[in-house]
């Protein structure tokens, strides 16, 4: 198998697809949490957010689920809760949710408040709420500490191996070695799209390693960029890429995961992310975005039927956008899975910007 089939297997599969070579499996779901940590503690770390490509077809419903869950709740944690009720996760030792993650926090409250009231069973996984505060202050170092050490005993009771230093500074250098390669992938472009996210899936070592001999086409044309809520499949980028070139994808599962430098500054780096949803102040959101969407000559605006946070950001950056002379366009809610009619309607709405 080609290093691009194996990525595109490991991106399609998702967590149904992870082989862990008896390691212990630990689910993440959202952006934020200290992989490095689960690593070196022993667990394979493993994006539960994201389901199979599969399973907008046929993957499980459950009806006591289904009982539950309102139809406004976000379709990531919807889809999550139907495969935890289904048992795609009891093999997994723990699964982590990022409190800052509107689908990952009602994820975890209703996978709880199931088990709680005895819907579920017990068995399975252990859950964890992993809480960060994105800002600079010596309180929320404290409190950052503070959760990185609730962490830490969670996953020791998880998979049984205790916190070691040395086993810390390994697993940040290759996450570092990852980086470095993922950094020199295209911003845009279907494959590249897959080979980036396909690591959520996959060792650093293999991620890196399958990403080594690859090759992308170069778009051209208009300069693209996306922004908006988190898109795991790379319908947008199938989208935009028929009308010039995406140089920036700064919604979730597009993005760049911050870079940890060292041990010591691990939480800082993580918390210093300017591009979270969560980050505080709120205008260093708002000037990274700026920033990210500036050199485009059209900023496109996508987001869920769920979104809290993003929205507000829409006016702002459409007037800085059109300001500088460049194009903007907003293109709504956008489904779960898009079909080919929002695909066209969305390619139209572009193509009319452009013009």
């Amino acid at each position: 198998m080609s290093s691009y089939a194996s990525l595109l297997k490991a991106f399609s599969e998702r967590a149904d697809g992870v082989v862990a070579n008896g390691k212990p499996l630990v689910g993440v779901f959202g952006e934020g949490v200290p992989v490095p940590l689960i690593t070196a503690m022993g667990g394979v770390v493993v994006d539960v957010k994201a389901p199979p490509l599969a399973d907008a077809v046929d993957g499980p419903i459950e009806p006591v689920v289904s009982k539950v869950t309102e139809p406004f709740l976000d379709p990531f944690a919807a889809r999550f809760l139907h495969r935890f009720a289904a048992g795609a996760f009891d093999s997994f030792a723990a699964l982590i949710f990022v409190r800052d993650d509107v689908a990952g926090l009602a994820a975890y409250q209703y996978a709880s408040e199931l088990r709680r009231q005895g819907q579920l069973p017990m068995k399975g996984p252990r859950l964890h709420l992993w809480n960060m505060l994105h800002t600079k202050s010596t309180a929320a170092e404290v409190f950052n500490q503070a959760e990185r050490v609730r962490l830490a005993r969670e996953l020791e009771q998880s998979l049984g191996a205790p916190f070691d230093t040395d086993a810390l500074n390994a697993a940040i250098m290759s996450e570092a070695a990852r980086h470095k390669i993922v950094g020199n992938l295209p911003s845009g472009g279907q494959e590249a799209f897959i080979a980036r996210n396909a690591g959520r899936w996959l060792t650093a070592e293999a991620h890196s390693a399958f990403l080594t001999d690859l090759s992308f086409h170069t778009a051209q044309g208009p300069k693209i960029a996306l922004t908006g809520t988190a898109c795991d499949t790379p319908v947008l980028h199938a989208v935009c890429e028929a009308h010039g070139q995406i140089i920036a994808d700064v919604q979730d599962y597009g993005r760049s995961a911050p870079f940890i430098h060292n041990a010591e500054s691990m939480l800082t780096d993580l918390a210093g992310d300017a591009l979270s949803m969560r980050a505080a102040p709120p205008d260093r959101f708002t000037r990274a975005l700026h920033s990210a969407t500036e050199d485009a000559d059209l900023v496109v605006v996508s987001v869920d039927e769920n979104d809290d946070a993003f929205g507000w950001e829409v006016p702002a950056l459409k007037r800085a956008t059109e300001d500088r002379g460049a194009c903007f366009v907003n293109l709504g809610f956008r489904p779960f899975r898009p079909d080919a009619a929002w695909c066209t309607v969305a390619s139209a709405l572009i193509s009319e910007a452009l013009a």
